[in-house]
């Protein structure tokens, strides 16, 4: 397998991008240690890496417009290999939850119809390879409180921010 890549350094910082043939691999933002993550996923699934800006121009015109304040609806094909159908359930809700509103950990459960497992749902979603492509940022927990995210709660609560229109990118 090939994995196609691209870095680019947006108005709210470092984005990394990668897909494959099948569709969009991976969404990392902020500085991040690329080199162990290439070596990672060279275990995890015997792949080879392709530097190929031109690959991406449309997925950089769609993140610049959203990193801009723009509701972008990113409907590209999506390499999820590896996932488990708990996983895809609750990543699939996520993508339904609309730009700028959140939802609970809970209400998340609630919808794929696992009431107790708000904790596997948290779970589910630190494993979301794709941020903002996937916008787990959206969920929070019941109490308002931003829980986790695998960026860090920094840039979960500026992608927040900037969906509320309360982030001035000047």
């Amino acid at each position: 397998m090939i994995i196609h890549y691209c870095q680019y350094d947006l108005t709210l910082g470092m984005v990394f991008v990668s897909s494959t043939d099948a569709g969009l691999f991976s969404v990392i933002l902020g500085e991040h240690d690329l080199e162990s993550h290439f070596k990672e996923l060279e275990t995890r699934h015997q792949c080879q890496f392709s530097q190929n800006p031109g690959r991406f121009e449309d997925i950089y015109v769609d993140l610049a417009g959203y990193f801009s304040g723009i509701p972008i609806d990113f409907s590209y094909p999506l390499d999820l290999r590896g996932i488990t159908p708990f996983e895809r359930e609750v990543w699939n809700k996520v993508r339904q939850i609309p730009y700028g509103q959140v939802r609970s950990y809970k209400w998340l459960a609630d919808q794929i119809h696992h009431p107790k497992a708000f904790k596997a749902v948290g779970r589910a979603l630190g494993l979301n390879p794709l941020p903002v492509i996937i916008p787990c940022h959206r969920v929070i927990m019941q109490d308002f409180s931003t829980g986790g995210f695998s960026a860090g709660v920094g840039w979960k609560e500026r992608l927040l921010r900037l969906e509320r229109g309360e982030l001035s990118l000047l």
